[in-house]
């Protein structure tokens, strides 16, 4: 799905989607705000409820894969810490999804 505007509770704007296999992803054009990327993403991934966002550990909740556009090579690359254009990838992992379905 190509990605779209979003617009959070609190009013602010991202470019992100949700994905078949139920993970998000958020893209981030400049690689400088990845920290506000990864608090929209997470709160994305739990339908706007920041506190339980929060609340998740990366590894043990999440999985998260972070891809860089080098536009140079016209790829994406998982390699390093460039700065760039960015896209977040954040899934729950098996166990946490399977305890959400169940409340």
């Amino acid at each position: 799905m190509p990605p779209q505007e979003i617009v959070t509770k609190f009013g602010s704007t991202f470019t992100g989607w949700k994905c078949e296999c139920n993970a998000v992803y958020v893209y981030e054009e400049s690689g400088h705000n990845l920290g506000d990327a990864y608090v929209d993403a997470l709160g994305f991934l739990c339908g706007g409820d920041l506190d339980k966002a929060l609340s998740l550990m990366p590894d043990i909740d999440y999985e998260v894969m972070e891809m860089t556009i080098d536009r140079r090579r016209n790829k994406l690359s998982d390699r390093g810490r460039r700065t760039g254009p960015t896209y977040i990838f954040i899934r729950l992992i098996k166990e946490q999804l399977n305890a959400d379905n169940k409340r």
